[in-house]
């Protein structure tokens, strides 16, 4: 073989061999199919994805696919082989039923969250569940027991009631400053001749009291909850049909009056009461509202009651007779709260006190009847992301919370 040939040969050879090489190294494309589902806590609305945006990244080399939505109907990707971690931020709308029995527009955000998704084969299908998705979460009012219970002769048990606060987010938070408080208006008894009726700016309320602290010393952690109750101590043992409140984070304690003070357990802060001789019971027939707002620890007892006070005007009406009347209380101001809970009963529904930016129905224990002893209103699980449970919050609480539940103080339910 002369020179010339000789290095031809192996020019070529070279050449084959790099070809080979550059094959090897080409990563395969799979074709991929996205359905996407809308969530199944809105499986009963008339519902209609308005806008998102679906992201696709290589988990190893953090190239992102991001497309525009529209619709649900996701062209059909080609991606290179590998795992993928896929996101989908969007809104929808729906139609739900209002306390009045009217249908209103809701717009809702939605969120869809794969990790280490397998790309290969050449063509595969990916399902993608949405849930409902607030960007803002924060702690939510989780569990209200306002009723009591009863104890094994029939009579009424008062000083078991509770609430519980959830961090639904995924960050730490801190209840240094949470306030729980009741509304002083009722459901059950629409006022006539109302003035100055500011429902949709302020709420009136005639019980309040704050979680104390500094800002920094009381950490929940994501997916925890703060149990506060009336007396913080084991009821089991007095009542067969109560519950161990003894793990409580704070109670609530009237000093001066005859309420109980549990050593062991924090109390909160006593900012206002329509009662200042009395304890703090709740309501137990299911007709005030309650909220969840923050207080600055600047503010003290005497100048929320003075920067806060109200006054109103009625008409009490009763057949023929007429009597103009004029009301005290406290406000605060609806961009200030965290979350609300509007409460009421069937057969005595008249009115909303809670505007309907807070809350545009009502939940319930029982229908003001016997049903309520023992029952709570309790936040529905919207959906897990890893060891977290989210709860659902679309301020609709006949949609958000299971009426007449089973309690269940210091925990939420796991699905």
């Amino acid at each position: 073989m002369n020179f010339r040939f000789k290095n031809l040969a192996i020019v070529m050879a070279f050449t084959f061999l790099y070809s080979c090489q550059k094959e090897d190294n080409v990563i395969p494309l799979s074709n991929v199919d996205m359905a996407i589902e809308l969530p199944t806590i809105l499986e009963n609305q008339k519902v209609l994805f308005k806008s998102g945006q679906l992201t696709l990244e290589n988990v190893n080399t953090k190239k992102k696919t991001t497309k525009e939505l529209t619709s649900l109907l996701v062209p059909q990707l080609s991606l290179e082989d590998g795992l993928y971690n896929v996101l989908l931020e969007g809104e929808v709308s729906y139609t739900a039923t209002d306390a009045n029995k009217k249908e209103v527009d809701r717009n809702s955000q939605v969120r869809g969250r794969l990790e280490n998704v397998e790309v290969k084969g050449g063509k595969i299908t990916v399902e993608l569940p949405l849930f409902i998705y607030d960007k803002s979460a924060g702690f939510v009012i989780s569990e209200i027991f306002f009723a009591g219970t009863r104890n094994k002769d029939g009579n009424q048990y008062d000083t078991d009631k509770f609430f519980e606060i959830y961090n639904n987010s995924d960050q730490v938070l801190y209840a240094d400053g949470l306030c729980i408080a009741e509304t002083s208006l009722t459901t059950d008894d629409a006022l006539q001749s109302f003035t100055p009726d500011n429902r949709e700016t302020a709420t009136l309320i005639s019980d309040l009291y704050r979680i104390p602290g500094d800002g920094k010393q009381h950490p929940v952690k994501p997916g925890e909850t703060i149990l506060i109750s009336d007396v913080a101590i084991n009821h089991k043992i007095e009542n067969s049909n109560s519950f161990d409140l003894s793990k409580s984070n704070f109670e609530w304690y009237d000093a001066g009056t005859i309420d109980v003070d549990v050593p062991e357990v924090p109390n909160l802060e006593k900012m206002i009461s329509s009662n200042a001789n009395t304890t703090w019971a709740m309501n137990n027939k299911g007709n005030t509202s309650y909220i969840l707002c923050r207080l600055d620890k600047s503010v003290t007892p005497a100048t929320f009651a003075q920067n806060n006070a109200h006054s109103y005007s009625h008409q009490f009406v009763f057949g023929d007779f007429k009597m103009d009347m004029n009301e005290d209380t406290w406000k605060v101001d609806n961009v200030s709260i965290i979350d609300a809970v509007e409460i009421s009963y069937a057969s005595g529904y008249q009115w909303k006190v809670l505007a309907p930016s807070l809350d545009i129905s009502w939940t319930h224990c029982g229908d003001g009847d016997g049903m309520r002893y023992g029952s709570s209103v309790r936040r529905k699980v919207d959906h897990v992301e890893g060891e977290r449970v989210v709860l659902l919050d679309t301020n609709d609480s006949a949609f958000d919370f299971h009426p007449t539940a089973i309690p269940s103080p210091g925990s939420v339910e796991k699905k």
